[in-house]
């Protein structure tokens, strides 16, 4: 009988011993993970790796320029109206010969002839042109007398039909600085989206380590209950076939610690990628979350608040409503377009003589003057063009508006699934707390009745898959409700601005 007892123990010993190796290679495998990063620590906040990203993120980085490279074309499009100063001076010199009259012999003839213009023209969003000019020429011949001539003028045109009035000669100005006005909404989508993105991978890289810590549990609570029935083997109160149930859930365990980890270096991953921080290290960074999991003290409102505010701060909407500025803009323009051309202009000019360069300066007292007034028309019989673009722009206004609409019905639905989900995930919380508390103590009896001999292995390990399940469950139920918060700030577009970011689109 003894030497039965010594058997049985040394099988024991030998399962221990084998069991200590399967640890020490589990051990192992996860420092392989570990060893992947095994970087510089990065201790961060919610807030701070939301900051980071933000300033890091080539997204961001790259979509923070489109602003500024709007405003370029805006300033370009200004420039239509800005005043226009031009200067030019030219000197001529001929010399050449003529027959006069019967003489026999030609006669040769030089002269000297010099140019200066100075003028400044602007033309105005009325649809006025403004032009004023100051001119001096000098000509200098062998057979006439030199003369000098020095003048002023000032020439005023005004389109009266086509190309008169703000909203036809604003058009483009107007759309460019729609342009830098959508170029920031997208750049606070894209910012928004980077910082869901950083907070569902911060909670996510949180809920991974957590689920390693319990998968890790769990295997150790699972090695101390094949400890317990081996030696209940070994003294004869369990038979062998006991075992079997408890080595292959050492293994199952094994299995979904390794899936742990997998997770854990994958999510730790995801969040570096997102950070992108500037460390020598770089990818094998390892992140230190300061922030704890928590329910937010955020309180919802009524739905019908949550579509007012998706309404006016929904980036995509905001953008589709200036995109149908832009449209109205091109109607006003291509409508302009349709009138006949009928311009007046008026010029009034002032010259002095002399026979001296500097006595023929332009003089405003001078008695010589000339006055120019006309009318132009132009009427395009057909017109093909311009019906054209008007027909076109009115059909792409009413195509955008229908989108519009559908825009607005699809915001709504975003929000309102959203807010269902925030709903659902924050009872969540409370229904997978009780279920994990009981779970402990239909753990804690199930144990107990194992040790008086009044339970079985396979329902003790199912006891523990229920207690692992139900600590996953509750971790996984206040990471959703987080993300859902999120998720539910993102779609109403006020991310940003809960978070307190405000100077975002600044250079």
């Amino acid at each position: 009988m003894r030497h039965i007892m010594i058997v049985k123990y040394l099988a024991v010993y030998v399962s221990l011993v084998f069991l200590c190796h399967e640890l020490a290679a589990e051990e192992n495998a996860q420092s392989h993970f570990i060893g992947a990063a095994g970087g510089d620590t990065l201790r961060l906040k919610v807030h701070e790796a939301v900051f980071l990203a933000l300033q890091n993120n080539p997204t961001v980085t790259i979509q923070r320029l489109e602003p500024e490279i709007a405003k370029t074309a805006a300033a370009e499009a200004r420039s239509d109206f800005d005043p226009v100063l031009s200067f030019s001076a030219t000197r001529n010199e001929t010399k050449l010969q003529r027959f006069l009259g019967s003489r026999p012999t030609p006669f040769q003839m030089t002269s000297e002839r010099n140019e200066y213009d100075l003028a400044l023209s602007e033309k105005l969003p009325t649809g006025t042109t403004l032009s004023t000019g100051v001119f001096m020429t000098g000509s200098v011949s062998s057979i006439y007398s030199d003369q000098y001539t020095g003048g002023m003028n000032i020439t005023i045109s005004q389109a009266l039909l086509q190309g008169c009035g703000f909203g036809a000669n604003l058009a483009a100005l107007r759309r460019a600085n729609l342009d830098v006005d959508i170029s920031k909404a997208e750049l606070k989508a894209v910012a928004e989206n980077t910082i869901a993105d950083v907070e569902q991978a911060y909670w996510d890289f949180y809920l991974a380590k957590k689920e390693v810590e319990i998968q890790r549990k769990s295997l150790e609570v699972t090695a101390r209950q094949l400890q317990e029935s081996q030696e209940r083997v070994a003294v004869g109160k369990l038979p062998n076939l006991e075992l079997a149930v408890v080595y292959a859930e050492v293994a199952t365990r094994k299995e979904a610690l390794i899936d742990a980890q997998s997770r854990h270096e994958q999510s730790r991953l995801h969040f570096i990628f997102l950070l992108n921080p500037s460390m020598p290290s770089g990818w094998a960074t390892v992140p230190v979350l300061v922030d704890s999991l928590f329910v937010p003290l955020d309180s919802l409102a009524e739905i019908a608040v949550h579509e007012q505010l998706g309404m006016k701060y929904r980036p995509d909407l905001v953008q589709a409503r200036l995109a149908l500025q832009k449209e109205e803009f091109d109607i006003k323009q291509t409508k302009n377009g349709l009138l006949p051309k009928l311009d007046v202009f008026i010029s009034l000019g002032r010259t002095s003589y002399a026979n001296t360069f500097s006595s023929a300066k332009p003089d405003l007292k001078s008695p010589f003057y000339e006055i120019n007034a006309g009318v132009t028309f132009d009427f395009p019989v057909l017109d093909r063009d311009a019906r054209a673009k008007f027909s076109r722009a009115k059909k792409s206004t009413q195509q955008m508006e229908l989108a519009m609409k559908n825009m607005e019905r699809l915001v709504q639905w975003d929000i309102r699934s959203a807010h269902v989900e925030v709903l659902r995930s924050r009872q969540q919380i409370e229904a997978t707390k009780v279920t994990r508390q009981l779970q402990d103590q239909k753990l804690v009896a199930e144990q107990e009745k194992f040790r008086v001999g009044k339970s079985t292995n396979f329902l003790v390990l199912q006891a523990q898959r229920d207690h692992i399940a139900s600590q996953i469950d509750e971790a996984r139920a206040m990471v959703a409700y987080l993300n859902a918060l999120v998720n539910l700030y993102l779609v109403e577009g006020t991310l940003l601005e809960r978070r307190g970011i405000q100077a975002l689109n600044e250079g």
